[in-house]
Formats: structure tokens, sequence, C-alpha cells
């Protein structure tokens, strides 16, 4: 009974071809939401989508309809807005023992400037969720700071820090310091921030040389500015000079913008990287005495 064995159906197969012609009309989507919305999504894949927005748009969001609200809270949400490196910030802050009860907690404490060891600072943009830190006066090198005679300490207003340092009058002007942190990927701009005294015969000496300031990162010098803290009377049209970008902040302080840098990532997959900057304020030319200056400290902000 040997044999090979045939298909039950001895009809040739059948070509079948879409005719548009003879077809019946068809709707592409024939679902029905009906009353479905928002409201009817899981709580969680709401999260999930809001994760894209920046923190000024989660809080808008927020404000429409309870789903928003309810999922804006949610821990998938702002572990995705906290910066990579928030558990180091964490463990140098001075108030960082303390006990969260969820990230959004975290992310709020954080976008108040948190005070960490080594007279610094860190705190996040909250509109974009950022990163930023400040080093203060007290912890920069402050050539003859500690001879009261040429400088002084003291608080002044529109600064984060107990004191900073005024300078009452030296002809040899130079402040260095320096710092070693972890910050996520991306470019940053380097600051120094100063004011001049109100009173005009206080603040003399700051229009015969510019200032100079410099920056290396990662021993490697990256950065080298000039600029007058008053209007230059001496200023000859082949003198070039490379004018930082200056702006007014809180209480007729200034930043004076040194220089930019990249942070590379460290350990692969982190988004965090390890930078050491160094960074100096110095005008020791000419012999001019100079007065009248405040000296907050240095700031870091993400390059916009």
């Amino acid at each position: 009974m040997g044999g090979v064995m045939k298909s039950m159906s001895t009809s040739a197969q059948r070509e079948h071809k879409f005719d548009p012609a003879v077809a019946d009309p068809m709707p592409v989507c024939d679902l029905q939401l009906g009353n479905t919305g928002f409201d009817d999504l899981p709580e969680f894949c709401i999260a999930l989508i809001i994760c894209f927005l920046t923190p000024r748009d989660i809080a808008r969001s927020a404000c429409t309809n309870r789903a928003f609200r309810d999922a804006s809270l949610s821990d998938v949400v702002w572990q995705a807005k906290l910066p990579k490196c928030y558990t180091e910030v964490l463990a140098e802050a001075k108030d960082g023992s303390r006990a969260f009860d969820s990230k959004k907690q975290i992310f709020d404490f954080l976008c108040s400037k948190v005070p960490l060891h080594g007279h610094e600072l860190f705190w996040l943009m909250r509109p974009s969720g950022e990163g930023c830190r400040s080093q203060g006066a007290e912890a920069l090198r402050v050539v003859w700071g500690s001879d009261r005679r040429y400088w002084d300490w003291l608080k002044r207003g529109g600064s984060s820090y107990d004191k900073v340092a005024y300078l009452k009058a030296v002809c040899w002007l130079e402040v260095q310091g320096n710092m070693e942190c972890s910050l996520p990927v991306g470019t940053y701009a380097l600051s120094w921030r100063l004011a001049l005294a109100d009173i005009f015969d206080q603040a003399y000496g700051w229009d015969h040389w510019p200032v100079e300031f410099g920056m290396s990162v990662d021993d490697h010098h990256i950065a080298q500015t000039e600029h007058y803290l008053q209007h230059a009377l001496f200023l000859s049209e082949d003198m070039s000079l490379d004018h930082p970008q200056q702006r007014g902040v809180d209480n007729d302080w200034k930043e004076f913008d040194v220089g930019d840098f990249t942070v590379q990532e460290g350990e692969k997959g982190s988004g965090i990287g390890r930078v050491k900057l160094q960074y100096s304020l110095i005008q020791i030319k000419g012999g001019h005495w100079k007065s009248g200056m405040f000296v907050d400290g240095v700031v870091i902000r993400p390059k916009q």
C-alpha cells in the first residue's frame, strides 16, 4: 500500500487579489472611544508619558485634570527628572541624611540651594531640572586674605553664603580656587560672581588694567579672559581683549563668564563624569592700588 500521499483537494490554488472596484467600502478604523479619556488610562501609563515633559510642564499638566495630578506625584516621573549625580550630592550635603518620602521630595529639596561641605552649594533650576554648583569665597585662596588691613569678611545681600570677601586695598590681587565634582554629561559655563562698592570713592583702581580670569579643566588650560571692572581710562586700539560676557544679578552682583567646559561620561552608561576645575582672578600689573570689590565666589551652570 505504499505510495505518495496527496492533498484531499485536487483543485488548483486560487490567487486572491484585492479589487477596490468591487470591494465593500470599509472604514480604516472603527474604534469607538465613547466617553473614554485620560482618566481611564492606568496611572503608570500616564506617568510614563509625562516623564518626557520638563518639570515646568509637568506642573502645568497637573493642573489640567485629576489623572495628570495623580500621575505627576509618581516616583517614576521624578526619578527621571533627578540628575544622575543626585545620590552623590545628597552624600555631600550637610543635611543630606534627612529622610525623604518620595522622589519628588528629593527634587524639591535639590531645587533649594543645598549647602555642601566645603563652602559649596548645589541646586536644580526648577523649570528645566538642570543642575548648578557654586563655591563661596571662604573656600578660595585669597592672597593677603587673612590680613584685615587688606581684606575683610562680611555678610552682603544677594549672597547665599554667610560671608563674602571684601577688598579694602591691595596692589597685588590674586584669588584662586579649585573644585572636583561629578556632573551630568554636558557642557557647562564657569563664572565669577563679583560686585563693586556702592560708594564711588571706595571702589577705585579698576580702570587702569583689566582683571584676568583663567580656568583649567583636568589640568589642561582652556580659558583666559580679561575685563575692566570699571570704565577703561587707557584702552588703545591695539589692545586685543576677549571680554567675557557679564550680567547683573541680585543686589548689584555681576557674573563674569570665564569659559565653557564639557563633562565626558566616566563609567559607561552612568550618564555622569568626574571633572577637576581650577580657576583664578588676578590683577598684578602696573602696581596700582585697588579697592572696593566684593567676591562671592564662582558659579557653574549648564550652557544654554
